[in-house]
């Protein structure tokens, strides 16, 4: 009997080698995959119309925006928090759309999920962002992010000037003068 004890503990420990090395090179694979994938405006989410759903919520300055008195301007929706990290690198790059395409009809929408606005002010007085450099406004209960069926953060919609949802962005927008960023903005804003 002990024997058999020692054949099964030594089948064990030969396996164990071989089972790290498949769950490395599974997780290897894994990761190169996940920095090879093309990020890219992609069809809106499953079950979300085409037509932007509804967005009213207050700013900073405790005044309402609602998305329905922006038509005729093409609209980023970036929802995002101070806590996730993407979100906070991705922050710079939607200041710089603002200022880019603001004068030519653009307007972003930095929706922020769930957070305080102390918390929101400590986050951009701590990142040298002025309280204007995008609209920012607070989702304090998580519904309109429910409603836009966004998965994650960050996760930006591009809105036509017809109200039309024309793209998501899923993952943090690494660099504004991609093609694949600035080639469909500017084709809405020319519509």
């Amino acid at each position: 009997m002990a024997n058999s004890s020692l054949i099964s503990l030594m089948k064990m420990s030969m396996c164990r080698p071989a089972r790290e090395l498949a769950l490395a090179l599974a997780f290897s694979l894994l990761i190169i995959t996940s920095y090879s994938a093309k990020a890219e405006w992609r069809v809106p989410i499953l079950g979300l119309s085409a037509v932007a759903p509804t967005l009213q919520l207050n700013n900073l300055a405790g005044k309402s925006v609602d998305i329905t008195n922006l038509k005729g301007k093409v609209i980023v929706v970036n929802f995002w928090a101070s806590w996730c990290e993407p979100c906070r690198e991705e922050f710079e790059e939607l200041s710089q759309l603002q200022e880019n395409y603001g004068p030519k009809g653009l307007v972003v929408l930095a929706v922020n999920l769930a957070e305080m606005k102390s918390r929101v002010m400590q986050f951009l007085k701590g990142n040298g962002f002025s309280e204007n450099s995008v609209e920012i406004l607070l989702d304090r209960n998580s519904a309109v992010y429910k409603s836009w069926r966004a998965r994650d953060l960050p996760t930006t919609f591009l809105v036509s000037k017809s109200g039309k949802i024309e793209g998501v962005w899923i993952g943090a927008i690494e660099n504004i003068d991609s093609n694949a960023v600035k080639g469909k903005i500017e084709s809405l804003l020319r519509q």
